[in-house]
Formats: structure tokens, C-alpha cells, sequence
């Protein structure tokens, strides 16, 4: 017997070297382990990697086939500081259901769901009366439908009584204007795990690779990949702030210093003092006492990605002279990339 790739799972981000992201875990809920079993799948993570393997026999042939069958996979983020460093825009929270149903070897667009349990109360989004309450399964049959005339705010579901299966299910609001819509995913076991998402993913034969030819061919054929879905994560991009504090600097001092960027891709920065400062800087009362002097050096809005690796070659400098080589960079655990620089010198 021997085992090879059915499908991977990668998890990349363009903040970390290299993309390799470790921020995550894979939890495998009961019904998907079963079907491993009953599939003679292994799944492994190797390298950060989720592995499933499928199982050939001694003539190269499947042994068994899951063609048509969905295994489902909870995505744990482990890194509490994630969103410091990582644009969540094109995300949808609170929790993100990624599938393979566009192309059945790539992972669709990240779709917004709420996880539920067995019962649960839904908080009805239309202010206005009578609304229509409507839920829906994945395949859009009625499952129930309410209609609310009064005062009441929640619609509820028990989806333990009527023995619904796990998975997707959307409730829609309808009434004057536009309807509205929730995707719930009704998992108790992995709503209690406190998920990022989940993955689905629906196997199709073309997973498997055909099974060899009975006469060997003069054509040798083409190298069979299994497909590698991968969910990419892009960096927050931010305004890089400097704010030095030069105790016992005069304002001539002040006058001296800039902040040069002598790294790739150079960063221009702008200097303001303490009476151009926005409603968005630090205010300079509260960085430094009466014998500081403060100024600030600002990147344009929005300008700088934030990466692990720490840039190298942004330099304060003083009428020309290099006081600090390479100027710190936001740490993961800082939510924003306001940075503090402090410069002394004796009384005169």
C-alpha cells in the first residue's frame, strides 16, 4: 500500500519571510474524521501545510474513492497580535467559510458566516413591521418561515428538534426595501473551538489520478498535481510615524534633525511640529515634559506594509550626522506604527 497527495491546504502571508504563515491550526470535526476512515484518507500537516493522503494499492490502483463527498476543516488562529499586521478588509467576519465550488480546485472568496449551535436566537435586523423571517439551507429550501407584526426583536431556531444537518444555512429578512441576509453555519462542535472559519472542501474525481493504462504506453502521461488550495493573507498597509523627543533640544536643534531613508524602495517622510499635529497624531502633552522639544516625522497616509523583517536604513540624522543608523520598526504585538524616538543631551 502506499499513500500520496489528494489535496493540500496552504495558509500564506506576505508580512512573515518567505510567506510561510504559522499562525494557524487545522481542527478536524468528527463527522470529517469518520470520513477520512471510511475514505482511507490520512490527513497530516507537514511544514505548516495541511496533507490529505489517499491510498493506492500494490497495482497503482485507488482503493477507494470520495469523489462527491465534502470534509470540512475548522481554521484556528492562534496568534493573538494577527490582526496588528494583516489587512482584514477583503475578509468577511466574523467568521470567513472559504469553498471550492467555482472551480473545484481553487478556494472561492472568503464568505461571511456566524457560527450557531443547536438553539439559538436570532436578532432581527429591519426596525420596520410586518417582516418575514425566512430560513433556508444551502440548496435554498424553506425550512421555516415567520412573520412578525409586533414588537418582538429575535426570531428562534432549534435546529436540534428538527435534526438539521451541519453546514451553511441563510436566514432572510423581508419586508419594505431590501432584503436582508445572514449565513448562519450550524456546527455546536466547532462553535465551541472560537474559530477564524472554516474550510469545505468538495472532492471531485479529478482529485484522484486515473488509474494506470493495463499496456504500458509509448507516451509517457503528463506529471498528475492534486490541487493546492491556498488562503493568502496581505499586510496592513499604515502611516510610519516617528515622534522624537529631544529633551533639553532647542528649537534650533530641532531645526537640524531628519529622518532619511537610505534603504530599497525609499520612504519619503514629511516633518511637522507640535502645532500641525492632527486629531489622528499623538498629542505632545502627552509625550514629553517642559524640557522636550517634539517633532514628528510622518510617511504619506497609508504608505508603508508592515513586514517581519525589520527595514533597514531608515536613519535619523542631525545637521547631516547619523544619530541612529536604523530607526525601530512596529513590533507585531503594536496595533499601530506610531513609534517614539527619544534624544537627550545635558542641561546647558
Amino acid at each position: 500500500m502506499q499513500f500520496h497527495p489528494l489535496f493540500t491546504i496552504n495558509i500564506v502571508h506576505e508580512y512573515y519571510t518567505g510567506q510561510i504563515c504559522k499562525d494557524f491550526s487545522f481542527v478536524i470535526p468528527a463527522d470529517s474524521n469518520q470520513l477520512l476512515k471510511n475514505g482511507k484518507l490520512i490527513a497530516k500537516i507537514y511544514e505548516d501545510k495541511l496533507y490529505v493522503l489517499f491510498q493506492q494499492d500494490e497495482t497503482g490502483q485507488n482503493v477507494v474513492s470520495l469523489a462527491g463527498k465534502t470534509l470540512r476543516f475548522g481554521l484556528k488562529l492562534l496568534n493573538p497580535f494577527f490582526s496588528n499586521f494583516t489587512d482584514l478588509s477583503n475578509f468577511k467576519l466574523p467568521h470567513a467559510l472559504y469553498k471550492n465550488i467555482a472551480n473545484p480546485d481553487t478556494l472561492d472568496a472568503a464568505q461571511a458566516i456566524t457560527f450557531v449551535g443547536n438553539l439559538f436566537s436570532y436578532e432581527l435586523k429591519k426596525a420596520t413591521r410586518p417582516v418575514t423571517v425566512t430560513l433556508k439551507d444551502r440548496n435554498g429550501q424553506v425550512l421555516q418561515t415567520d412573520t412578525v407584526d409586533n414588537d418582538r426583536t429575535t426570531a428562534s431556531y432549534d435546529f436540534k428538534r428538527t435534526n438539521q444537518a451541519v453546514g451553511l444555512y441563510r436566514i432572510e429578512e423581508s419586508g419594505s426595501g431590501n432584503v436582508e441576509t445572514t449565513d448562519c453555519y450550524f456546527d455546536p462542535e466547532l462553535q465551541q473551538q472560537n474559530l477564524f472559519g472554516v474550510i469545505e472542501i468538495a472532492i471531485a474525481d479529478s482529485f484522484y489520478p486515473p488509474p494506470p493504462p493495463v499496456i504500458p504506453s509509448a507516451v509517457r502521461p503528463p506529471e498528475f498535481k492534486p490541487p493546492e488550495f491556498a488562503i493568502a493573507f496581505t499586510a496592513k498597509q499604515e502611516t510610519l510615524k516617528y515622534y522624537v523627543i529631544g529633551q533639553n533640544y532647542s528649537d534650533g536643534d530641532i531645526a537640524q534633525l531628519s529622518i532619511v531613508d537610505k534603504g530599497e524602495s525609499p520612504i519619503s517622510f514629511t516633518k511637522f511640529l507640535p502645532n500641525a499635529f492632527t486629531a489622528n497624531d499623538i498629542p505632545s502633552s502627552q509625550l514629553g515634559d517642559s524640557d522636550a522639544n517634539i517633532v514628528l516625522f510622518s510617511s504619506p497616509i497609508d504608505a508603508v506594509k508592515r513586514q517581519e523583517k525589520a527595514r533597514q536604513k531608515i536613519e535619523l540624522r542631525k545637521n547631516g550626522t547619523t544619530l541612529i543608523s536604523h530607526l525601530p520598526q512596529p513590533r507585531p504585538d503594536r496595533p499601530t506604527a506610531n513609534l517614539i524616538v527619544q534624544l537627550s543631551k545635558p542641561k546647558p
